[in-house]
Order: structure tokens, then C-alpha cells, then sequence
């Protein structure tokens, strides 16, 4: 049984964000003709927390904004005697680099052109390739529980193309094993002595992950640590409303089949019971009458709880009989043997050793659990 208890507080202040999984929003703005737009502002405005990113376009008509968390936002290019142009629904993905270009006519500023819907946009500016997982399809396909909660990486070597192994000792693109990067939020969480492998006490919970990418072929120089692959997870942040789920995955012998092993042997089916269950919440930070931090603070937290009962035995454990604690071990040898025990005697107490006396002490005589395990019940005084 673990349980873990993440909390994430999203501060949108102006700090140089190291890459990880941010990415980076650029484009041309031109006019009806084609020709460049210099010293354009270009506002991209995330839709579910309210929050502003600006630019202004260069000499060549090119805007950039780099360091941008994952999520839905609508772009928007101003300049005095053009109408403001705006482009609804773009997706930015985790660790992306998204072109999106911009095209403004001739009018007032208070004149706007809207696009409704942006068509699928294709990565063209850069040579990584990969795969982007959403939230809804990382729930979609099951996760087993590991260690006492779900493991973001297990749907990697589960269900992605390119991947053999498993979490421990993977291979992501043919390289070899511990040799890809696994970052939440940008941070590093390999172990000191090895990468890329079973980091499952560092990860998060998997209902705290809004999305990730699995970067493959050329990566970029900022990904240091990934030999052959980057596995790139983004946490969920807190939004300008109160938003919050919950979540419940069972296991239980009844719904289970027996094994082959169990039914060639007449054995039961062993009882197990699984109960995974959690929560994830998140908002404005908010206090009454001293701040309001919709558009610019926000909160988010989450907790998963896994709790198992189940009895199985995966070997023979060989308990000392009664005798064997007074010192008799003549039922070891029987009549063939070349060599009785001690002429048949015990071994005296008082040359019992004082750590062996004290082991048996602490351990009532063994007994029988249905008939088939020995058990030992402690008994310290």
C-alpha cells in the first residue's frame, strides 16, 4: 500500500522557463498581398486560464514565442490601419514548436477576422519526430498498478509503437536499455545510477498528467540526458474555474479467471482484492477581500490511494517442529542412516546457544492456514 500526495502551485510570473516540455509558438504575419508585417502585436491567450503571452513581429514579419506550456489558445495580430486577425482553436502540444502564420487586410483595428476552426497543424519546425498522448487517451487504454499506483511509463512500453521491455528495462527506438529521458515539467527524474529505467518512486500520479510526448529520431540539444528517446510529461495546472474529478479501479478474484497451474492442480483461485482510488482538483487562487488570482495564480492538487489484500505464497518455507526447539532432531534420521544422532539423545539445554533460544522463544509452534500453509504466529514479550 503507498500513498502519495502531489500538490503542483502554477505561478505565472516572468521567469526564463528551462525547455522541457514548454514549447514555443511562432509564425509570419502578412497582408493580403503576401508582403511582411513589421512591428505587428501578436497576443496568444490561453482559453481556460485567461493567461497573456506577447510578441511583436520583427523586420522579416516573424513572431516568436518561445517557453509556452501546453494547452488551447487563440492568437491574435494587431497593427494600426489593419483589422485584427484572429486565429481560434490552436493546440499546442508538449514540447512542441508550432508554426501558425497570420494573414491581416486592410481596415480598423476595431474590425476583427475571425477563423472559426484552424485546420490540423503540422510540426514544420523542427526534425523530432514522436508521439503525442492526451489525457483522454492515456485513459482510455488500462494502466496497471505498480508500486502502489498507476505508472505514468507503463503506457509507453504497453501500447506505443517502438518500445520493448518494460519500465525497469526498456528500450525506446532500438537503443539500448536505461538510455532515454524521462522529464516531468522539465525536470530530470533519473536516478544517480541509472536512466531511463524503474524510476516509479519519483513519478507523479498518473491522473496528475494533462498529456506527454514520446520525442524519437533527432533530438534537440537541449535534451541532453535522451540518447535514443525523450519521455516528456506535462502536469496539470490549476484553471480561472473550479474543476476536479475522481476516479476508482478495482480488482477482485471474483471478476478473475484461475490460473492453468491452479486448475491442473485443484487449487483455488488465491483471494485478491485491489482498490485504486483518488482525486484530482484544481483552481484560482483566490482569497476574499485580499487577492484575486483568476488570469494569473492558480492551484492544483491530487491524491491516490491503492490498497490490496491478498495471500499468496510464491515458495516452501520449512518451519522447526517442537522438538527441533528443545533440541531434538532425531526424526531427521531414520533407521538406514550410517550415523545415529547422538545415540539417539537431545541436545542439552544447556548448550543451546543464547541467540538460538531467544529466535525460538519469540514465535509460537507453527500452525496449519486451510490446510495447506504453515504459518508462524510472533509472540514478543
Amino acid at each position: 500500500m503507498k500513498l502519495q500526495l502531489s500538490a503542483v502551485c502554477i505561478l505565472i510570473v516572468g521567469l526564463a522557463w528551462a525547455q522541457g516540455e514548454r514549447g514555443t509558438l511562432n509564425g509570419t504575419v502578412t497582408d493580403a498581398s503576401g508582403a511582411v508585417i513589421p512591428s505587428a502585436a501578436v497576443v496568444a491567450t490561453e482559453t481556460t486560464t485567461g493567461v497573456e503571452t506577447r510578441a511583436t513581429t520583427t523586420a522579416a514579419g516573424i513572431y516568436q514565442m518561445p517557453y509556452m506550456p501546453s494547452g488551447q489558445y487563440r492568437l491574435s495580430a494587431t497593427k494600426p490601419g489593419f483589422r485584427t486577425s484572429v486565429v481560434e482553436n490552436v493546440t499546442l502540444r508538449v514540447a512542441q514548436t508550432l508554426t501558425v502564420d497570420v494573414r491581416m487586410e486592410l481596415g480598423q483595428v476595431n474590425e476583427s477576422i475571425n477563423v472559426a476552426s484552424a485546420g490540423p497543424l503540422v510540426e514544420t519546425s523542427s526534425s523530432e519526430t514522436g508521439r503525442y498522448v492526451s489525457k483522454r487517451e492515456f485513459d482510455t487504454w488500462p494502466v496497471q498498478v505498480s508500486d502502489g499506483q498507476r505508472q505514468i511509463q507503463t503506457f509507453i512500453f504497453s501500447s506505443l509503437p517502438g518500445t520493448v521491455g518494460d519500465t525497469f528495462q526498456g528500450s525506446i527506438n532500438g537503443g539500448q536499455a536505461y538510455t532515454h529521458e524521462i522529464l516531468i515539467e522539465g525536470m530530470s527524474i533519473g536516478r544517480f545510477d541509472l536512466q531511463g529505467g524503474s524510476n516509479n518512486e519519483f513519478s507523479p500520479s498518473a491522473d496528475a498528467i494533462s498529456e506527454f510526448k514520446m520525442q524519437t529520431g533527432v533530438i534537440g540539444a537541449q535534451y541532453g540526458g535522451g540518447q535514443t528517446a525523450v519521455a516528456n510529461f506535462a502536469v496539470k495546472s490549476g484553471t480561472n474555474d473550479l474543476r476536479g474529478s475522481a476516479f476508482t479501479y478495482v480488482q477482485n478474484d471474483v471478476l478473475q479467471a484461475n490460473s492453468f497451474t491452479n486448475n491442473a492442480l485443484g487449487r483455488p483461485k488465491p483471494p485478491y482484492k485491489l482498490l485504486n482510488y483518488g482525486y484530482n482538483v484544481g483552481g484560482p487562487v483566490v482569497i476574499p477581500k485580499v487577492y484575486n488570482g483568476k488570469n494569473k495564480t492558480f492551484w492544483f492538487t491530487n491524491l491516490e490511494h491503492t490498497r490490496v489484500r491478498q495471500f499468496t505464497s510464491t515458495s516452501r518455507i520449512t518451519l522447526p517442529l517442537p522438538a527441533f526447539k528443545q533440541g531434538d532432531f532425531s526424526s531427521l534420521l531414520n533407521s538406514c542412516s550410517a550415523v545415529p544422532w547422538s545415540m539417539g539423545k537431545s541436545i542439552i539445554r544447556v548448550r543451546h546457544a543464547p541467540s538460538a533460544a531467544r529466535l525460538c522463544s519469540i514465535h509460537s509452534p507453527p500452525t496449519l492456514f486451510r490446510n495447506r500453509v504453515l504459518i508462524l504466529s510472533p509472540r514478543i514479550s
